[in-house]
Parts: structure tokens; C-alpha cells; sequence
């Protein structure tokens, strides 16, 4: 995978944090990580907004660019029948705009979305059990964003 986020935020039906993952996050600063929590919270005025219906990219309606901030594009999708927000920032220097990373885009939201769904319905991990779902998330975004193919 040539594209890696910045961040990758899961967030659920009630806007409470299930998990902020930093790819690399011993590499990363403090302030850099503070940033991308911010970046977070305010990724949730724009799902609440209007304006978050219209602001799709043409080809994946799901898929919507929120803002760029602090030299961070992010990215948001909303999965209606769960309430479910995932957030995920990319470096601005890193993106060009083009077909090919915008499908590249699209594929990372759904190994995100998909990892989530299996680390949820995994029957080894107690229901409610929030430190293990995290646990299980963080390993399988390790195991996706150091691999160099997005697994579909």
C-alpha cells in the first residue's frame, strides 16, 4: 500500500471514541497525536452538519471529504445502519487527487470497515468488552497499514 494515514478514528452511534489508531505512533510526536484526536472531535460537527450530505465524492457516495486542517485532508464515511463514523487523515503532501488514489482511498475505508465488523462479531471477545475490541483493532490496523497490500 503507497497510501498510509496520518490517522484512523472509529466512532460510534453515540460520537463517544472507540478508537484513535496513529500508524507508527512511536514515530509520531505528541502534539502530532493530540492533533489527530482534535482533528476527531471536529470531524463530528461535520456528520451532525447539512452539508455532509453533499459533499460525497462522484464516485463513492459513502465516502466524503470533510476538510483539510494543519496539513491534513481527512475523510469521513457513515454507516447509517449502525451509526458508526470512521475518520481517517492523510498527509496533504501525499495527495495528488487523482482516480487511482481515490480508488486507493476507498479501499483502505473498507479494510477499516471491514476489520471493525470482524473484530465486533468475533464470539472469542465478550460483548462489551472495550479493551479487547480496541486490542484486536489496533493489532489488525498494525498488521493492514506495515503489509504492502490492502487486503480486500
Amino acid at each position: 500500500m503507497s497510501l498510509v494515514p496520518c490517522f484512523v478514528s472509529l466512532i460510534d452511534e453515540l460520537d463517544k471514541p472507540i478508537l484513535i489508531y496513529v500508524p507508527n505512533e512511536t514515530e509520531n510526536e505528541l502534539n502530532d497525536v493530540l492533533k489527530y484526536n482534535v482533528l476527531s472531535n471536529i470531524s463530528l460537527d461535520y456528520f451532525e452538519s447539512p452539508l455532509i450530505t453533499w459533499t460525497s465524492l462522484d464516485t463513492k457516495p459513502l465516502l466524503k471529504s470533510i476538510f483539510q486542517l494543519e496539513g491534513v485532508s481527512v475523510f469521513g464515511m457513515l454507516i447509517k445502519q449502525t451509526g458508526l463514523k470512521i475518520v481517517i487523515g492523510f498527509a496533504q503532501n501525499t495527495l495528488n487527487g487523482g482516480d487511482d488514489e481515490l480508488k486507493e482511498i476507498d479501499q483502505i475505508f473498507e479494510s477499516v470497515r471491514k476489520i471493525y465488523v470482524r473484530v465486533k462479531c468475533n464470539p472469542l471477545i465478550a460483548n462489551g468488552d472495550e479493551i479487547s475490541t480496541v486490542e484486536s483493532l489496533e493489532r489488525k490496523f498494525d498488521e493492514l497499514f506495515t503489509s504492502t497490500e490492502v487486503e480486500l
